[in-house]
Order: structure tokens, then C-alpha cells, then sequence
């Protein structure tokens, strides 16, 4: 702890209320365990501020959380198209992010992951200011594996995770979910669903996904044929639901909607097809919805097929290529089965066990206090 000392300097009192940083952004999965953190470390007594980028979606996001946020620039490493500008923001970044740090003298920093999150989590380390990493990837991600062994904790949400930091010290943390529900009977009169519908909830993201919002609709008759029960309440995002309307136009067993309340959907689902992001697939666990997962094929290290295929060998659903139109109906087929769906439930209960966010703060608050100990 000598090195918070230095950071922050040794003739400085601590702060009066412990403060914790928490590095952010790029998308939902990052952004919503940062703000379930922020809120729950704030009912503990901490004073709280989040970064990330600039103009990204948590600029939006955390604020209208009630959140205080601090935005930089942030340079996104594309593999698909690779940006040379992107190094340079990263380092304009980490420069703004040092200066905020040294500003506001938080005893601890927590990075959640993706570009957003460098930044914050490489200014930790040049201020000398504690830092743990919370990784929710099967496959941790590039600033993940760079920073890992800089940090004094890893928190990770799958054991498939742990196996592939070695030389960190690590700790399995389930994903930090929304722990609300609503009884299904209540969710389903609310959206306008018969209580004895078979519902499939497509979702593809904050912004939806523009190959689920293609391929389902003109899935939908060869599979409905299958099962008169079919319900399909479809989350298409803002920008695809004027087209997903359109293409869906006259079925009346089937919903869009731009967003979708997540509480409510969930709550109302029998199954779901989804992509693969891990926040996605913590949450339909939380509330035992199978999934037929299609992973973005462009993600990052992949890590959207690897989480999909940690599902399926768990037996909670299946993971299937994007345009296999074959292996889609399949997949979605076998869970209208009413047996194989309960199994692949009760196997769900089990990968996002409640109390996610309540763990997480345990894990990370004696190091928070240890810390503000020793600058004092």
C-alpha cells in the first residue's frame, strides 16, 4: 500500500468516506455490473465515480443512473477495421484519466473490461492505486489479459475464465444481474400475452441485432407450424423496427417492440434467442430462460462463442453459427419441447446464482477499506 502513499501524497489526509473508481463502457455488459456496483458500495457508505468514454453509451447510461461520470477519450482496437488513431486516444485517455486520479484520490479502482475501461485501469497502475479487474468473458478480453497480473484481484463470472489467467490471483464472482421478478402470470398480462403462450423473447442487445432482426421473422411460420402455442415478443431495437414490422405484418402472435422492459420479458419467457454477450446470458439464467444463442461473429477474441458454448455444455441451451438457418430451427425447435426446456431451466438456475452484486462488493470492499487505511 505504499505505492497509494505516493499517488496520493503522504501529507494529504485520506478522504472522509472511502472512494472507489470504476472504469467503464463500450457496452451493456460492462456498464450495468459498474452501476449495480456503484449503487450497492453507495449504500455501504463509499463515494462513487465512474469513467469511460466520452461519447459512449455509458455517458448516457450512467448519469440517468443517478450516477456521477467522468467521460475521456478512448481508442477502440478493431481487428475488422483497425483504426491508426486509435493508440493515440487511448494514450490521450489514460493521460485525462491519470490527472482525475490524482484529482479525486480514490483508494481503490475497479475496470470492468473492454477499450472503455483501459483508460481508468491504466491510470490505476501509473498513480499506483489499487486496482481489481472484473472480467464476465469466457475468454478474458485484450485488457483483461494485459492488466491481469498488474492486479491485485481478477473477479471473474465463469470457473472457465479462471483457467486462462494463471498468473493472476483470481475469483469467481457471479455476474452482478438486475434481482428483480415479476410473477409470470403479471408479466404476461401486462405485455399483452396469454398466460398459456409458449413465448420465445428475441433480443439482440441494447441496439438489437441486425442478423436476428433477418433471420427469425422469416423463420417463424416453418416453426409455428411446429407448436400452436408460439408467442414471439421480439426486442428489434430502434432502428430495425419499422423493417421487423413490416416483415412480421398481420401475425398476430407476434410482438416487436424497439426496447422491451427486461423484468417483464424475462419474466414472461419460456425461451429466448439471443447473441452471446455474457450480460445477456447471465441475466436469461437469473430468471432460468434457456437460450438459443447466435454469437456476433465479429467479437472481440471471439468471446461470444466461447460463452455460448460454456452454455451449451452446461445444458441450458445451444450455441449456433450465425446464417445457419438449419441449425436455428433445430435449436429452437427442440426447446418447445416442454421436458427438454425444464431440463435446460433447472440447468440455467445454476450459472447465475442470485446475489451477484452483494458477493461482488464483499470481494472488493476489504480491499477498498485496506487501502484507504494505509494513506491515512
Amino acid at each position: 500500500m505504499r505505492g497509494a502513499v505516493a499517488a496520493h501524497g503522504a501529507s494529504a489526509p485520506p478522504p472522509a468516506t472511502p472512494r472507489l473508481l470504476l472504469a467503464t463502457g463500450g457496452s451493456g455488459g460492462h456498464v450495468y455490473p459498474a452501476v449495480a456496483l456503484a449503487r450497492a458500495a453507495r449504500s455501504r457508505g463509499a463515494e462513487v465515480l465512474l469513467l469511460g468514454a466520452e461519447n459512449g453509451m455509458e455517458a448516457d447510461l450512467v448519469p440517468a443512473a443517478g450516477l456521477p461520470f467522468v467521460g475521456v477519450p478512448t481508442g477502440k482496437f478493431d481487428r475488422q477495421r483497425p483504426d491508426p488513431r486509435a493508440p493515440l486516444r487511448s494514450l490521450a485517455g489514460v493521460w485525462r484519466a491519470r490527472r482525475e486520479l490524482l484529482r479525486w484520490r480514490p483508494q481503490l479502482v475497479v475496470g470492468f473490461g473492454g477499450f472503455a475501461s483501459f483508460p481508468g485501469s491504466a491510470a490505476a497502475l501509473l498513480t499506483r492505486t489499487p486496482l481489481v479487474l472484473h472480467e464476465t468473458n469466457a475468454v478474458p478480453g485484450l485488457v483483461t489479459r494485459t492488466l491481469a497480473r498488474r492486479a491485485r484481484l481478477v473477479v471473474v463470472c465463469q470457473p472457465e475464465t479462471a483457467a486462462r489467467l494463471p498468473r493472476a490471483e483470481v475469483r469467481v464472482v457471479p455476474f452482478p444481474v438486475r434481482e428483480e421478478r415479476v410473477a409470470r402470470e403479471t408479466a404476461r398480462r401486462t405485455l399483452g400475452i396469454p398466460p398459456e403462450a409458449l413465448v420465445t423473447l428475441v433480443m439482440g442487445g441494447s441496439q438489437g441485432a441486425l442478423a436476428l432482426n433477418r433471420t427469425v421473422p422469416r423463420l417463424i411460420d416453418l416453426v409455428a407450424a411446429l407448436d400452436a402455442r408460439l408467442w414471439v415478443l421480439h426486442a428489434t431495437g430502434p432502428r430495425w423496427l419499422a423493417s421487423v414490422g413490416e416483415a412480421v405484418a398481420g401475425r398476430e402472435r407476434y410482438r416487436t417492440e424497439a426496447f422491451v422492459d427486461a423484468t417483464l420479458a424475462w419474466s414472461a419467457a419460456d425461451l429466448a434467442i439471443t447473441r452471446g454477450g455474457y450480460g445477456t446470458l447471465a441475466e436469461a439464467a437469473y430468471h432460468a430462460v434457456p437460450l438459443v444463442v447466435v454469437p456476433l461473429p465479429s467479437a472481440a477474441d471471439d468471446h461470444q462463442r466461447h460463452n455460448a458454448e460454456a452454455l451449451a455444455r452446461a445444458g441450458a441451451g445451444f450455441c449456433v453459427p450465425q446464417g445457419d438457418d438449419d441449425a436455428l430451427v433445430a435449436a429452437w425447435t427442440a426447446l418447445l419441447d416442454d421436458a427438454r426446456r425444464a431440463a435446460a431451466a433447472r440447468a440455467q438456475t445454476a450459472r447465475s446464482p442470485a446475489g451477484g452484486t452483494h458477493t461482488l462488493l464483499e470481494t472488493v470492499w476489504p480491499l477498498l477499506t485496506a487501502s484507504r487505511k494505509a494513506t491515512a
